[in-house]
């Protein structure tokens, strides 16, 4: 199914397992599936956007992942068993103690709150939420996705919080 929201094509072809893709200028798609459970967007990640040993996204489990996404507290969490779309945002424990400890840790280092990002979500609607994140995530300078856990766009060099 083809739709346009807020002036953006999206392609939604399998609505059940959220695997939603937003086409933009370059590389940059982004897809429901690769929101992780603790909100944080595994296409912005830098494991993901390597070139070597990458990480298909904390939610893809048909491919093998880097032992930290295995063995992660949020992603392995058996609370959020049934949950709507296994995000955390929707569990009765909303939010937990590893998601604060990891939404400080981002807050501090990268300026990024997956606990923010899991309340627009809740807010939204994960389909919106995915086309919110290509105004925040696309350099204004070069056009590249940037990295969450870069200061500056890998391409440019231009600074991610600069307006």
């Amino acid at each position: 199914m083809i739709y346009m929201l807020g002036g953006i094509v999206i392609f939604d072809s399998n609505v059940e397992s959220t695997s939603m893709q937003v086409g933009f200028k370059g590389s940059l798609r982004m897809e429901t599936r690769l929101i992780s459970p603790c909100g944080l967007n595994c296409r912005l990640c830098r494991a993901y956007i390597r070139e070597r040993n990458t990480c298909p996204g904390c939610r893809i489990e048909s491919v093998p992942k880097p032992k930290t996404r295995i063995r992660c507290e949020i992603k392995t969490c058996t609370r959020r068993k049934g949950v709507q779309q296994k995000l955390c945002s929707f569990c009765s424990e909303f939010p937990c103690r590893p998601l604060k400890r990891l939404d400080k840790r981002y807050r501090t280092k990268y300026a990024v709150s997956p606990i923010a990002n899991l309340e627009r979500i809740k807010a939204v609607g994960v389909r919106k939420f995915v086309v919110e994140e290509r105004g925040r995530w696309l350099c204004q300078r070069c056009d590249s996705v940037l990295c969450m856990h870069e200061a500056q766009c890998v391409n440019c060099g231009k600074s991610r919080r600069d307006g």
